[in-house]
């Protein structure tokens, strides 16, 4: 039950891009991003209320910025742009962010294998995303390479918070507070940016089916399933889970969305996620503390 629940999460995170690519075209990120978070903190409260204490406010605030507004508003301005499959081979490489925030934070030297790793995995992202046949700009992928890093980084300030704040409470409110956050950054983008967004108040019933997987199951069950299981899996093995959230999304990204790859560029995929596993796999085995351990949160 513990690998399914932590399993849980990574596979449905892995649905996000695909989702946002064939139901939420010509949407403003920041409008898809709070109707994402907003939602899905007041269904977790609803669930099980808690409030906070006003000395928590600030810490709340400050989670739910950077890990729900600014994370979402960057991941959906990244996903818009992008097919599914290279978002999937972009967040693959999180572990090469990783390395760097271990080593500056941590003052952590990478062993071997985590470098050939990480120059094994910027290789074949580089060939991947300059290959492709789809229009990407390189603000696409400034965007997506600004996700990861505020990932880490709010990851980073979310694990000093849960010291001090239970995990549904700080879950329940980042979601809520990031919610909020976006809503006037999401009015304005709409109807004062000058750009022809969709209006998010106005949608098909397909649309809405996948607005309720975002809220319910790539949201609030999923970021539920991962914080509920972090106590349960070794720091290990939660970093190997973790990449089945990019596997999944470029092996959508290559089938049931029909993305057009060559055969060189599915073996490269392959190359990469064989390099991702392989090196989780050896530091799993030396008992090595890893990249992922930054981003447990």
């Amino acid at each position: 039950m513990r690998v399914f629940i932590a399993l849980l999460a990574p596979l449905l995170w892995g649905t996000t891009y695909a989702t946002v690519s064939a139901f939420f075209a010509g949407w403003s990120p920041f409008a898809l991003a709070a109707w994402r978070a907003l939602p899905a903190g007041v269904l977790l409260f609803i669930i099980k209320p808690s409030l906070p204490k006003m000395s928590e406010i600030p810490s709340l605030l400050l989670v739910g910025f950077i890990n729900i507004t600014l994370f979402f508003s960057l991941l959906f301005e990244s996903a818009m742009q992008l097919p599914s499959a290279l978002v999937g081979v972009g967040m693959i490489t999180l572990p090469v962010i990783g390395l760097v925030v271990m080593a500056v934070v941590h003052k952590m030297k990478p062993s071997v294998i985590q470098l050939l790793s990480a120059m094994v995995l910027i290789l074949c992202a580089s060939y991947l995303f300059l290959s492709s046949h789809a229009d990407i700009s390189f603000a696409s992928v400034g965007f997506l390479i600004a996700a990861m890093t505020v990932l880490i980084g709010g990851s980073v300030v979310t694990k000093h918070v849960m010291k001090k704040i239970y995990w549904w409470k700080l879950l329940t409110w980042k979601l809520i507070f990031g919610g909020i956050i976006l809503l006037p950054i999401a009015y304005w983008h709409l109807y004062f940016s000058g750009n022809n967004y969709a209006d998010p108040f106005s949608m098909t019933l397909p649309q809405w089916a996948a607005l309720i997987w975002l809220i319910v199951g790539v949201t609030a069950v999923s970021y539920c399933a991962y914080v509920f299981s972090i106590p349960l899996i070794t720091t290990s093995e939660l970093s190997f889970f973790g990449t089945f959230n990019p596997i999944l999304a470029m092996v959508i990204g290559a089938t049931i969305m029909g993305e057009a790859f060559s055969p060189l560029q599915l073996c490269v995929m392959g190359m990469m996620i064989l390099c991702n596993l392989v090196a989780q796999l050896y530091e799993k085995r030396h008992h090595q503390r890893t990249e992922q351990t930054v981003i447990s949160y």
